[in-house]
């Protein structure tokens, strides 16, 4: 893929499967959780907001299930169509937050 490309909006299984195999390999530095900046010195603050992240979307989802059948009361179903779309971007940003500390 080109840099100056515009992300598409859509991307195909074999499109996705030919950039994992020829991108380049994750050098192990940067994997390690609370690697250095450029600077030298640790990002504490973003590690800090990525954990309060990580456990207020943990709230926001036990909150979801809880609610059960009172979410879509008095609720437009326009609303409840993005109160579900919320919940389903909650669960994948908590599957990325976990993959960006393995």
């Amino acid at each position: 893929m080109d840099p100056t490309q515009p992300v598409p909006e859509a991307i195909s299984h074999r499109q996705l499967a030919r950039l994992l195999r020829t991108a380049a390999a994750e050098p192990a530095a940067a994997a390690e959780p609370g690697a250095e900046l450029a600077g030298g010195e640790p990002n504490r603050e973003l590690d800090a907001l990525l954990q309060a992240y990580g456990q207020l979307s943990v709230q926001l989802l036990r909150a979801f299930e809880g609610a059960g059948d009172q979410l879509g009361r008095g609720r437009t179903p326009r609303q409840v169509m993005a109160m579900g779309a919320l919940q389903a971007h909650a669960h994948m940003a908590l599957q990325a937050l976990a993959a960006s500390q393995t």
